[in-house]
């Protein structure tokens, strides 16, 4: 049997009203002819594209992913039929991936290509963006994977902690503070202090922290996690960073515990409910690997 137009009409316009009424409206049709669409195109395709949740209709990961296919690539009707075969054995499907800054390298460069390599039937989809932007597109599927900073607390069942660890104060080697034990926010009154965008859950913790003081830093400079480390190794100011930002930017810094204690932690995260696949677990416990190793493996 093969897939009619108006079987591909009724699944897009599901897919962008978000029930069965709206697209009977876009479409002029009756809802039960929608809902006869649809079961039909579910038997050509041998997969289940909506469930119900309540009163709507909940698109499954397969319907997400074809319908993106056939939103990205406009494939005629045969091609839409060898997409769903393809998603349905997990072949030629692109694999979205997106990933803060700090986790890009060396460790999801090095995990890549160490796992997926010269593997051509694995499309990638590579983007960088801050944490709360990758949480949004996964909750969405629209990423298949997610690296994101976040505080333990905001972890989920979804998220695996690929790693914790406590903020320090990172300066140049000759500066003045730099034979110190710990660092307060008391000893950082007199410096530039070098923090993390108001996104990031270490931006939070350290408002706080500041917050319980007389008197704020005299000077700021608010950037990425990475330019803290770069800012910090030039002579710039003191950063507050974690030992995954200072590995990946490769600065030369003295790292200095801070305190009160923050923990910096690490997660991938997947879409609730999605399906396994074994590349990105292989991924996963890649870079669990190499950023839990005292050095770089």
């Amino acid at each position: 049997m093969r897939l009619k137009p108006r079987q591909v009409e009724a699944f897009r316009s599901v897919m962008m009203t978000g029930g069965i009424t709206a697209a009977a409206e876009a479409l002029n049709v009756t809802q039960p002819a929608v809902s006869r669409l649809i079961r039909d195109l579910e038997d050509i395709v041998q997969m289940t594209l909506f469930e119900r949740v309540g009163a709507r209709l909940a698109p499954t990961a397969e319907a997400t992913q074809l319908y993106r296919e056939v939103e990205r690539l406009y494939l005629g009707l045969d091609q839409i039929a060898q997409a769903a075969d393809d998603i349905r054995q997990h072949k030629n499907t692109v694999l979205r991936i997106g990933s803060v800054t700090s986790l890009v390298r060396p460790y999801l460069h090095k995990a890549i290509v160490e796992t997926i390599g010269d593997r051509l039937d694995i499309p990638l989809v590579i983007d960088v963006e801050n944490s709360r932007y990758i949480w949004d597109m996964v909750e969405q599927n629209r990423y298949d994977l997610g690296l994101v900073f976040s505080s333990p607390r905001m972890a989920e069942k979804n998220a695996i902690r690929l790693h914790s660890a406590s903020a320090v104060a990172a300066m140049a080697p000759g500066h003045h503070l730099a034979g110190r034990s710990v660092i307060t926010p008391a000893d950082l009154i007199n410096e530039r202090i070098l923090i993390p965008g108001r996104n990031s859950p270490l931006r939070l913790s350290l408002d706080r922290a500041f917050s319980r003081e007389e008197h704020q830093p005299i000077s700021t400079m608010e950037t990425s996690m990475l330019n803290c480390c770069y800012f910090a190794a030039a002579g710039m100011g003191i950063g507050i960073v974690d030992h995954v930002s200072l590995r990946s930017a490769g600065a030369q810094v003295i790292a200095i515990p801070f305190e009160p204690k923050i923990e910096v932690s690490y997660y991938a995260i997947r879409p609730i409910g999605a399906q396994r696949i074994a590349v990105l677990d292989e991924l996963i416990e890649r870079m669990h690997d190499m950023m839990s190793a005292p050095r770089l493996v």
